[in-house]
């Protein structure tokens, strides 16, 4: 089973549930629901599992998985030349965003619903530039499946069980405009120079290991866990209160720049000097820098 699994490999690695859970950025109740069966990772997780204790994602669920390998949908698309990127994924549980030295774009899908209840996805690259993400809803032919943009699966079950992955090409990739609302927003091994913005609603953003400039135009409170690694992060609100979690070596020079917002530090120490730049930017924001 998958508790059984994680419990093992934590502890064969001699790490504590509170230790495991400062190394991927998550809360010690959720390893202990994951341990007790009481909880799933979702995709986001269970990678930053798998890379942890140098395991693959299959190896890990081998014996566990809630359903088949078929509800995992991968995509690829051969890129010529480059382009920006607008990707939007409308609802779902998580986007996890990183790149690679090939010429392709992947996008990988996965469901922990049954396999019955709905074919994954359906993804299109529109001019060679813009990638759209449908679900997709199964008939009892499957052989005709028809798209639909608004009812095709509730909002909750999408929240709840509809995990994603986006894997662009370094050298044929300049911006890359994300969307959606999601509940977990993660950037994560992007060591080549870029600038990505996300528009809409994310929660909680992990943003690891990656270079560059990074605007988030998010829409609801949320909870950030940075490492300091970027060039410059933006952080662009509207009557919101969000907190930035930075972790330890972490030092950024964070800015207030917004219209009636208010910036706090907690157990942080800002750094003028630092060649990483945070800038709190919007109208009537809170944020608040802990360390």
């Amino acid at each position: 089973m998958l508790n059984e699994t994680i419990r093992t490999l934590r502890k064969n690695r001699g790490l504590t549930q509170e230790e495991m859970a400062e190394k991927l950025c998550v809360s010690r109740q959720a390893i202990t629901k994951w341990e007790s069966g009481l909880g799933t990772p979702d995709i986001v997780n269970l990678e930053a599992i798998a890379k942890l204790f140098d395991v693959t994602i299959d190896e890990l669920l081998s014996s566990s998985l809630p359903v088949g390998k078929e509800n995992v949908s991968r995509t690829e698309f051969d890129i010529l030349s480059k382009s920006d990127f607008d990707f939007s994924v409308g609802v779902a549980n998580s986007l996890a965003v990183t790149f690679h030295d090939e010429e392709k774009a992947i996008v990988e899908v996965y469901s922990d619903l049954e396999k019955e209840s709905f074919k994954l996805a359906k993804v299109k690259l529109e001019n060679g530039r813009h990638i759209d993400l449908s679900v997709v809803e199964a008939k009892t032919d499957k052989r005709h499946l028809s798209v639909k943009k608004s009812n095709e699966l509730s909002k909750m079950d999408a929240k709840q069980h509809l995990f994603i992955k986006l894997v662009l090409p370094y050298d044929y990739s300049d911006k890359v405009e994300l969307s959606g609302d999601i509940e977990h927003l993660r950037l994560h091994d992007v060591i080549k120079d870029k600038h990505i913005e996300f528009g809409g609603k994310a929660r909680k953003v992990t943003i690891e290991n990656c270079k560059g400039h990074v605007e988030l135009d998010n829409k609801v409170d949320a909870e950030i866990q940075y490492d300091g690694s970027l060039r410059q992060l933006d952080i662009n609100q509207i009557k919101c209160v969000s907190c930035l979690y930075l972790k330890d070596g972490a030092e950024a020079n964070v800015v207030n720049k917004g219209k009636f917002c208010q910036l706090l530090f907690k157990g942080y120490e800002n750094k003028p000097t630092s060649k990483h730049g945070v800038e709190l930017n919007g109208f009537k924001s809170e944020l608040t820098v802990i360390k």
